[in-house]
Order: C-alpha cells, then sequence, then structure tokens
C-alpha cells in the first residue's frame, strides 16, 4: 500500500486478494486505454422485482385548455317535480305620483247664424191604405193562478116548523066485559076473500152533473124521479124531507183533483152528520179523480131534513153526483 503522501502521480487503486489471502493491497491506477469494441448483447436478465412506490411528484402546470366541443342533442325533458309551497306575498310598491294634466284643447268654435226659415211645401196626396199586416202568432198561455182561500162554511138554516097535527077525536069508554059464552061448534069454512091492493111504494132519485165543490159546501142535486106519495119531497136543491119510516138510501160522489186531495162527503140526518155512513177518498197525484158511493136504511120515527156536505183539503171539480131513496114497507 502505498502512502497518500508518496507523490505517485495516480490515484492509488486498492483491490484486496483474493482468499485465503486477506491482505489489502493498494496499487497506483494505470492510464485508462482505449474503449475496446461493445460486445454482443447478452440475453435478456430475469426480471427483477417491482420496486416500491415512489412518492407522489408534485402537481404539473395546467396545460392549455382544449377547444370547445360541439354541443350535444337536448335531453328528454324531466318529470314535472312536485309543486312548491306559495312564497309570501310581496309589498304592494307605492303608489306612483301622479302626472300633470295635459294641455287644453282648442275652444269650441263660434255658433253660426241661424238660417232663414224655409216656405211651407204644398200637402201631398194622402198615399193609399197599406195591406193589413198578417195576424202574430198567439201568446203562450198563462200560468193557472192559485186557488183562492176556501171561504167559511155558511151556518145551517134552521130547520121548517112541522106542521100542525090534525086533531084527535076523544077516545070512547069502554064497556063493561061480557061473560063468556060458551064455546059453539065450528062453523063451515066461508070462502076466500079477494086480495087487498098492494100499497102504493114511495122512492125517487137525483142528479147533478159538471159542478166545482168547495170544502164545507153542501153537494146540489135536482130531481131526477119525483115521488107521488109525497113521503120524499125536495126542500131545494141541496136538502130533501123524508117523512118518518124506513128508506133505503144510495148515494155516489165524484170528481177531480188538481192537486193531492182528500175527499170526504158526510150525510146528514136526523139532525146530525154522520161520518160513519160517509165516504172518504184520497189522491196522492195531480189530476187525479176521486170517487166514492154508500148505502145505508135511514130509520126517522119523527121524519127528518136530509143533506150531503164536502169536506176536503182542495176544491173538487168536475163533479158528479146522484142519489137515490126508496121507502121500506113492513108488514
Amino acid at each position: 500500500m502505498y502512502p497518500k503522501e508518496s507523490g505517485y502521480p495516480f490515484p492509488p487503486v486498492c483491490r484486496p486478494f483474493p482468499p485465503p489471502c486477506c491482505v489489502r493491497i493498494c496499487c497506483p491506477a494505470g492510464v485508462t486505454g482505449a474503449r475496446g469494441p461493445t460486445g454482443a448483447e447478452g440475453p435478456a436478465g430475469t426480471t427483477g422485482p417491482t420496486g416500491p412506490t415512489g412518492n407522489t411528484g408534485p402537481d404539473g402546470a395546467a396545460g392549455p385548455a382544449g377547444s370547445t366541443g360541439a354541443t350535444g342533442a337536448t335531453g328528454p325533458n324531466g318529470e314535472k317535480g312536485p309543486l312548491g309551497d306559495t312564497g309570501p306575498t310581496g309589498a304592494t310598491g307605492a303608489t306612483g305620483a301622479t302626472g300633470p294634466p295635459g294641455p287644453a284643447g282648442p275652444g269650441a268654435g263660434a255658433t253660426g247664424p241661424t238660417g232663414a226659415d224655409g216656405s211651407t211645401g204644398a200637402t201631398g196626396a194622402t198615399g193609399a191604405t197599406g195591406m193589413t199586416g198578417p195576424t202574430g202568432a198567439t201568446g203562450p198561455t198563462g200560468i193557472t193562478g192559485a186557488t183562492g182561500a176556501t171561504g167559511p162554511t155558511g151556518i145551517t138554516g134552521p130547520t121548517g116548523d112541522a106542521g100542525p097535527a090534525g086533531a084527535t077525536g076523544p077516545t070512547g069508554a069502554d064497556g063493561p066485559a061480557g061473560p063468556t059464552g060458551a064455546t059453539g061448534a065450528d062453523g063451515a069454512a066461508g070462502p076466500t076473500g079477494p086480495t087487498g091492493a098492494l100499497p102504493e111504494e114511495s122512492f125517487a132519485s137525483f142528479a147533478n152533473l159538471q159542478f166545482v165543490l168547495n170544502s164545507g159546501q153542501q153537494v146540489p142535486a135536482y130531481p131526477d124521479v119525483s115521488d107521488t106519495t109525497g113521503q120524499i119531497v125536495p126542500l131545494d136543491l141541496y136538502r130533501i124531507s123524508f117523512a118518518p119510516g124506513y128508506y133505503l138510501i144510495s148515494f155516489k160522489v165524484s170528481g177531480i183533483f188538481s192537486s193531492p186531495n182528500y175527499m170526504q162527503v158526510t150525510p146528514y140526518y136526523n139532525g146530525a152528520p154522520h161520518l160513519e155512513t160517509g165516504i172518504y177518498f184520497a189522491t196522492n197525484a195531480n189530476g187525479s179523480s176521486a170517487v166514492g158511493s154508500s148505502f145505508l136504511i135511514l130509520n126517522t120515527p119523527d121524519g127528518t131534513e136530509f143533506f150531503l156536505t164536502y169536506n176536503g183539503s182542495g176544491r173538487l171539480t168536475d163533479c158528479a153526483v146522484n142519489l137515490t131513496a126508496l121507502k121500506l114497507v113492513r108488514d
């Protein structure tokens, strides 16, 4: 080994000797020779293991912006989103100032002088009478007025006084009873006598048609078949007088209601109305007919006045009535 201070012109080269020699000898370096030709490339060595990833280097400077690409086609509309809450109403802005009035237009022109009256022209000839125009169409029928309120029921007139009864002759005194005589022998049967005459029957009928009844009104009826015996006598268009006795009576009343109503026809006899022998009928539609009939035997020991009274919730129109009375005979 050369000492560093030997002054040898070349730096020393230390080469170790191969074992077993362990002496490290430092020899001066020789002059570098010319470079020899490059040897043939040796075979590629096996790929060594991948080394650890190095630390990320700092970001490089931003490159220049590229040119803008072409605009793409418009995409389809998305679904409508939910309606947002209504925002609060904004404050009302201040009212602007009123602008100044515009300039006045030019004044009205002066009124011109009144012209002189012209002379009156001659009266022209009277023209021919024009043709009569066609008759106008008939106007629609007016609405039927409401039915007036039913008037109050009139007071029933008093029953007329009965005529005076004929004087009854005095009953003679009974004579004393005579002694009972002996029973005599049966005599021969006498001949049968002729059949006696049948008593004359009493009957009558009454009728009326196409009239109007208001509630509380008596039913008018005209004599149809008159009684010739004087037992059934009409007093007027409403009342009939029946002599004492038994009578078979039948009657029927009908009419039309313009609105839903009811009909009650009540006979009056022996001084009182009798619902139990009357007629009742009700309708539940407009323009309905109402009709009813009744039969009864009338017993009037002292004679009676007889009539029919209508009561209902409305006026009964197009009425019809018939009544028949027959006096009954008992042995």
